[in-house]
């Protein structure tokens, strides 16, 4: 089964700003520190942030309310992986993990396993993360689901 990842985004203004308006719609960014800031996509190039990527949709908004400095509109939108993402192998892997192992631990070794397959993209080994633990989210849930 194929899990999905979301990324999220704040609506914050009304109107187009090209016609007089003030809306700003924002994209959720890893920053160097580990944390998490909305900024415009420019600003994130300038700055060589990746965006920052989630297993689930309430992980999603929970990192955008506590990130949001605008109080805008937060929503998590699925994101379609990336197709050099390899989602079989991925969840053959996870599968075959403990569903109790740690996020940071699964995060790592997902890290480490795409760096040595020669990723060198900050996106790309960002979205092989956040669909690593998407995949050990719904083991999580089929284990608690089955009383295992």
């Amino acid at each position: 089964m194929t899990q999905t990842i979301y990324c999220v985004v704040e609506f914050c203004g009304k109107g187009d700003p090209m016609f007089g308006g003030t809306a700003a719609d924002w994209s959720l960014y890893k920053t160097e520190d580990g944390a998490h800031a909305f900024m415009g996509a420019a600003e994130a190039q300038r700055c060589k942030l990746v965006m920052a990527y989630f297993p689930t949709a309430a992980e999603a908004e929970k990192a955008g309310a506590a990130a949001s400095t605008r109080k805008g509109l937060i929503s998590a939108l699925p994101v379609k992986p990336r197709l050099e993402v390899p989602r079989a192998q991925i969840s053959w892997t996870v599968g075959n993990k403990h569903v109790g192992e740690e996020d940071r631990e699964l995060a790592e070794h997902f890290a480490d396993r795409a760096k040595r397959a020669g990723a060198a993209d900050p996106d790309l080994i960002a979205q092989i993360v956040a669909y690593a633990l998407a995949c050990h989210r719904a083991n999580q849930a089929l284990v608690a689901h089955f009383r295992l």
